[in-house]
């Protein structure tokens, strides 16, 4: 007969308490045995260190996710990645050597609005960014931000407030010579942009702490986020 102890204890076993010490060295040792003839054993590691713990990062940044947006993708098998490559672009390696979680604007086939996590053997990052981007969709982004540069301003400057930055490849040129010099026109001036954080991976993986720290980012992105989902580019 199960106790309460017994029934608080399994109840543990579905939250997110850290990802598992090992993973960073299964990651880095994937990289030299992801063969087809090691991929049975190493799947055994890779769902306990990897695909499990992954699950439940998933389930705790739900509920941050849920409130800053109603238009986010948040099926499980659309947001988190599986451990398997895809054979066509990677017939010899079988096994993914990054995780990710994705939530991305529901619907679109382009110019899609996100927040993610990403995580590989020597990095995390966490933040903002659009996947499948357009020249098109982004020169009619660059178009809504100069129409209402006070609405982005205001929800860049809460997400760089949180300790986020600004990343992506810049112009050689500015094309905003007239625009005072400004976290707003950096971002302008850059091909494309995400705002978030890279680290290398250290101890606080490994810590219930560590979902925190993300849902922490998404929320600060929010206001951000909100005006990306609303933006003409993005239809």
């Amino acid at each position: 007969m199960m106790t309460r102890e017994d029934e608080h204890m399994d109840g543990n076993q579905n939250i997110f308490k850290g990802f598992p010490r090992g993973i960073k060295e299964f990651l880095e040792n994937l990289k030299f045995c992801n063969t087809m003839e090691a991929q049975t054993e190493n799947i055994v590691e890779y769902k306990r260190l990897i695909t499990e713990p992954l699950g439940l990062l998933y389930e705790a940044l739900l509920p941050t996710v849920n409130k800053i947006s109603d238009r986010l993708e948040t099926k499980k098998q659309r947001c988190v990645s599986s451990p398997y490559t895809d054979r066509r672009f990677s017939p010899k390696a079988p096994l993914k050597e990054y995780v990710y979680i994705r939530f991305r604007q529901y619907g679109k086939d382009e110019n899609v609005p996100s927040v993610y996590f990403d995580m590989g053997a020597d990095y995390y990052s966490y933040g903002l960014w659009i996947f499948k981007r357009t020249p098109a969709g982004m020169n009619a982004l660059r178009n809504g931000i100069m129409l209402s540069p006070g609405k982005y301003t205001s929800a860049l400057d809460t997400a760089l407030s949180a300790g986020l930055a600004i990343g992506g490849d810049s112009y050689k040129k500015d094309h905003f010579p007239e625009m005072p010099d400004s976290p707003l026109k950096s971002l302008l001036n850059r091909k494309q942009f995400y705002i978030g954080r890279d680290f290398p991976v250290g101890e606080n993986i490994y810590t219930a702490a560590f979902a925190d720290e993300i849902a922490a980012a998404f929320t600060a992105l929010g206001e951000f986020l909100n005006l990306l989902e609303d933006e003409t580019f993005c239809l």
